[in-house]
Formats: structure tokens, C-alpha cells, sequence
């Protein structure tokens, strides 16, 4: 039996002004984003009212940042939470919708009854995090020192709005890792045990277009980007779609911890396991799924080659556009790397189930090493 669903409404518009021309925003409604994104899109053009990420702290959703935002907008009339911004802002959005929330932990802890009392609507300004479209939120969990998802079946969003101009000056950066994470999304849900034949065909149209496309940037140069704006924000829409379906497995999995220890954003600390963990992957089990995978990969690069010669041509591919820095490079300790893998295997079961097959404690331990 296969259960698959896409909870919020899809819509896609070139210009913000018809987004707002076709929802009606009021000043019932709330904004949720960052500042630089008001000055350079909204100011002027939405009338609502407006909460800043950047009033609460920078980077990547923490517990601390977002128990603040909990309290100061406790009581308080929201009709709906607009969310504009990255994967921070829209995974933060969601758990603002939550009815009568206090703080981050009794969200997580389940301490209150997971209902949403405000409308949703998502809306990325990164082609990577598929958050739109998925009811899971990641955030550092500051007390148990890691990163740690939650899955809310409440937090679909009602719409999701897919806005090709707020993407017209996307930093380089920003652009790779994130388009890196949405790649990262469609092959580990597409081998994952739990996937099913609804989320394969999502997973190679977004694993497809974000490969060939990269193949185009290198060629042609990393400018060329905006040619493909609208391609890369669907292909994460696509990959989000599967993962609203289907959790990732053990690139995420090992991610988290190290992300969260190291400060290091999500989509790099993603992209530092990618190839790591599928070739052990065939190590273990060269076959199925992983062998449809490495067809997907040499159709898109034009290649001609088995299971390990496509994932090391896919990490060439990723080492010409994000060059990879070692794990020492980022302060990890050999001492420190058992302990690393104790967490992740203590705190992000929910990943770990969906790998293309079993990693064992030893399998994890090779991974890490093979970084280093």
C-alpha cells in the first residue's frame, strides 16, 4: 500500500504584484521575513504587518530565537502567517501558526495539542529547502546540542507561492548550497526504503533538471543561473513534494549534528556527505534503486558508466561548483568523530530508517573517516 499526498495549494507567479493582486493581503495579515527583503521587495507593496527574523538573531532557526517570537506575538489576532524568505524563515513560519504555543520545546515535546489556529502561506526566496510544501521543521535544539526535525501534520502550508522574482539577485552562494540540498532531497528519498512510485517521479525530474543544469553553469558560468531561476525553484518544489511524502536518510541524518556543532548552513553541511554516504551505499548493496539512480545521473551528464563511475563523476560535477573542504577544515577532531556518530544514531532515528540500506555504527564511523 503506497499513501502519497501534496497538502497545499501550488501556485506560481513572475511577479510579486500579482501575488498579492490575487490574495487579497490585508492588514490582518502578518509577514514573517527578513529585513533585507523588505527594503529590496515588499516595502510599499504589502500592506500588512511585519515580524523580522533579524530583530530575533541571525542564521539558522534556533530554539532560543524562536521561543522569543513565540512570546511576543502570544494573544495576539494573526489571520495568517506569510512566510518569505529561505529555509530559516519558512520553517520558523510554521511553527508560529501553532495554536497557543509558549516555546519551542513543548512543540517538539508534544506538551500542547499540535493545531494551527492561523492561515499559511509559504513563499521561498532559495530554489532549495522544498519547505513550502513540507509540514516539517528543522531547528537547533540549543539544550540537546544537535538539530532535530519534527514532523507536524498540522503545518502543511494552504498555499505555497512559488515567485520567480524574488529570485532575480540570489547570491552564487546561496544559489549552490541551496539548489545543492533540494538535489540532496530527490536521490535520498528516491532510494529510500519507505519512497514510493508517486515521490519517483518527482525525484528524477528534480534530480534530472538540477544535475543537467549544473553541467550548463560550469560550461557556461555560474552567472547563467537566472536563465534557469524558475527550473531550479521547481525542481525544489518537486524534491519538497517527496519529502513532504518521505524523510531523508543518512546525508541528512549526519548533517545535522555536524551542522549544528560546527555552524555550518544546512545545504553545505549536506553537500559535505552526499557522495560519501551513496558510495557506501555500493559498497553494500550495488543494485535497484542505486543502479536507477546512476542511470538518472549519466543521462543528465551524458556518460556512459556503472554505479560507482556515476556518483564519482556526480562529485567531480560538485567539486567544480562548491570545491569541498575536509571535515578537519571546519574544526572536527578525529577524537571527537565517535562521539558524532553516537548522536546522530541517538537523536535522528527518524532519518536513519529511510537509508538505501542498513548503516551499521561502523558503516557511519567509515563515512565520517572518509571526510576527514
Amino acid at each position: 500500500m503506497y499513501k502519497f499526498q501534496l497538502k497545499p495549494s501550488v501556485f506560481e507567479f513572475k511577479k510579486l504584484g500579482e501575488f498579492v493582486q490575487h490574495f487579497n493581503l490585508s492588514a490582518e495579515d502578518t509577514v514573517f521575513t527578513e529585513k533585507f527583503l523588505y527594503e529590496k521587495y515588499l516595502k510599499g507593496v504589502l500592506n500588512c504587518n511585519y515580524i523580522f527574523q533579524d530583530d530575533y538573531g541571525l542564521g539558522e532557526p534556533s530554539d532560543i530565537m524562536i521561543d522569543k517570537i513565540l512570546k511576543d506575538i502570544y494573544g495576539k489576532e494573526i489571520k495568517r502567517i506569510i512566510g518569505i524568505g529561505g529555509g530559516t524563515i519558512l520553517d520558523i513560519a510554521k511553527l508560529l501558526c501553532i495554536k497557543n504555543a509558549n516555546t519551542t520545546e513543548e512543540i517538539f515535546d508534544d506538551k500542547i495539542p499540535l493545531v494551527r489556529d492561523k492561515g499559511l502561506i509559504l513563499i521561498p526566496t532559495t530554489c532549495g529547502t522544498g519547505c513550502e510544501v513540507t509540514c516539517v521543521s528543522v531547528v537547533d535544539m540549543t539544550a540537546k546540542k544537535t538539530k532535530m526535525g519534527k514532523r507536524i501534520e498540522a503545518n502543511f502550508a494552504d498555499s505555497a507561492v512559488l515567485i520567480e522574482e524574488l529570485l532575480d539577485s540570489i547570491p552564487a552562494k546561496i544559489f549552490l548550497y541551496s539548489s545543492m540540498d533540494a538535489l540532496i532531497h530527490a536521490m535520498e528519498i528516491f532510494v529510500a526504503p519507505t519512497g514510493n512510485p508517486y515521490n519517483d517521479i518527482f525525484c528524477k525530474s528534480a534530480i534530472k533538471t538540477i544535475i543537467s543544469h549544473y553541467k550548463d553553469l560550469i560550461e557556461n558560468g555560474i552567472e547563467k543561473r537566472f536563465e534557469f531561476i524558475m527550473e531550479f525553484l521547481r525542481a525544489s518544489t518537486f524534491a519538497g513534494i517527496a519529502l513532504s511524502n518521505t524523510p531523508c536518510g543518512a546525508v541528512h541524518a549526519l548533517a545535522m549534528h555536524f551542522g549544528s556543532a560546527h555552524h555550518v548552513p544546512h545545504g553545505e553541511a549536506n553537500s559535505r556527505f552526499l557522495t560519501a554516504v551513496f558510495k557506501k551505499y555500493a559498497d553494500l548493496s550495488p543494485a535497484g534503486k542505486l543502479k536507477e539512480i546512476a542511470d538518472i545521473i549519466n543521462e543528465a551528464l551524458g556518460i556512459n558508466t556503472d554505479i560507482k563511475g556515476s556518483l564519482s563523476a556526480l562529485e567531480d560535477l560538485i567539486e567544480k561548483i562548491l570545491p569541498k573542504k575536509r571535515l578537519r577544515e571546519y574544526g572536527v577532531n578525529d577524537k571527537d568523530i565517535e562521539n558524532y556518530v553516537d548522536k546522530v544514531i541517538e537523536t535522528q532515528q527518524r532519518l536513519l530508517k529511510n537509508n538505501f540500506v542498513y548503516l551499521s555504527r561502523e558503516d557511519l564511523l567509515d563515512v565520517y573517516r572518509s571526510l576527514f
